[in-house]
């Protein structure tokens, strides 16, 4: 039995990984008009690239999870950790030679490494913390968005200043330093199942397939608004860009009292009531930033509801994931689920990039609230359960 301070040490540890995981991928968006540029290449080309590293990032999870299961989260993780972080060092030779070819081989390879992580980290959660699941995860979520709510305005600093491949490296160096970070304080002491589950046995568990296509819907419009906010601020309301990554980062602030409240929320009244009021508040949110005519105020409405419901979201459905998956196939369940999100959930960003140059960015705008307000609807047919304790 781990005691009260190792085991919050532990989730710490976790949060910072969870934090450098999602930053590799944020560092992009503060910078985009200035990668766009350097390269040579429209918005289509951009979110094509972008939506081509998003799916392979939710495929690799379908390895990640079996495999953390199978020989130890730990090791998963670190080799996540590493391995993603050297990946960043390609990013030079994109910078230097002004080659979207090598951009994108850079950015597949992080999200490669880098996708192994979230099935596995979800997947130890849920062994690790039994009788705060919910809130476990909800706190595993604000470690890493504290890290992250800094990085877009880190990476367009580290980017105007140094070039916007360093800013990739930056973080890079972070990651592989946390690996070590890893191999030192986690040693021998893994979550084990001495029977895995896989994908196959995953699927056949009926109440996840709601989920599931509740959890497409959100990776449609959540990988389209996490590539094109700022861009959309700058170009459709004037707003300078160092703003627009400020904006970007104001968004993460609010995500982390959402990550918190989500939790703590969900342990106590049921994800799916949480589940069904953070869906609305993303409809709202994405209201307010397209149809207030007062620009300032809709952008501030978004930024605090979206930050809010978005991010209070994840802890509630990553524990009502684990309430209905055996303890002996959650490693497969959780790769499943960050598969939909992130990488069928990445064919947004191909579609809201071609609307972007085809009809502007309104209308793709509009199209990622179609795919939010989809997912209100089927909020209301998940089902109930909750944690035993």
């Amino acid at each position: 039995m781990q005691t009260k301070p190792k085991r919050n040490s532990k989730l710490a540890l976790l949060g910072a990984a969870h934090s450098l995981n999602h930053s590799l991928f944020v560092i992009a968006p503060p910078l985009l008009t200035l990668i766009m540029s350097d390269l040579g290449v429209s918005k289509f080309v951009i979110g094509t690239v972008a939506m081509v590293a998003s799916l392979l990032y939710g495929v690799g999870a379908l390895a990640g999870g079996p495999l953390g299961d199978k020989i130890g989260e730990a090791k998963i993780i670190t080799i996540c950790l590493a391995f993603s972080g050297l990946s960043t060092l390609v990013m030079l030779a994109a910078g230097a030679l002004r080659d979207i070819y090598i951009y994108a081989l850079a950015l597949i390879l992080m999200a490669v490494w880098a996708s192994l992580y979230h099935p596995t980290a979800n997947s130890l959660i849920s062994k690790a913390f039994k009788g705060r699941v919910a809130e476990a995860m909800g706190l595993h979520g604000v470690g890493g968005t504290l890290g992250v709510v800094l990085t877009p305005t880190i990476a367009w600093f580290l980017g105007a200043t140094f070039g916007w491949a360093w800013a990739f490296v930056a973080f890079g160096i972070a990651s592989i330093f946390l690996a070590l970070l890893f191999v030192r304080n986690f040693g021998k002491t893994e979550v084990r199942n001495s029977k895995v589950g896989t994908i196959i046995d995953a699927l056949k568990i009926r109440e996840l397939w709601i989920l599931l296509v509740f959890n497409i819907a959100i990776g449609l419009f959540m990988k389209g608004v996490e590539l094109f906010f700022p861009t959309y601020l700058e170009e459709n309301r004037l707003i300078d860009p160092m703003w627009a990554s400020i904006a970007y980062t104001m968004v993460l602030a609010a995500g982390v009292p959402g990550q918190w409240i989500g939790g703590k929320t969900a342990d106590m009244v049921g994800s799916k009531k949480v589940l069904i009021a953070t869906s609305a508040g993303v409809c709202f949110s994405l209201f307010s930033l397209l149809f207030v005519p007062i620009y300032t105020v809709g952008i501030v409405a978004f930024i605090i509801l979206y930050g809010l419901s978005f991010y209070a979201h994840q802890p509630a459905l990553n524990s009502l994931t684990g309430f209905i998956s055996p303890q002996s196939h959650l490693g497969a369940v959780y790769g499943i689920f960050f598969f939909t999100s992130f990488g069928i959930g990445s064919l947004s960003q191909f579609m809201a990039g071609y609307m972007a140059d085809t009809y502007g960015l309104d209308a793709a705008f509009y199209l990622l609230t179609a795919f939010a307000l989809a997912a209100l609807l089927l909020s209301f047919k998940l089902p109930k359960k909750r944690e035993i304790e």
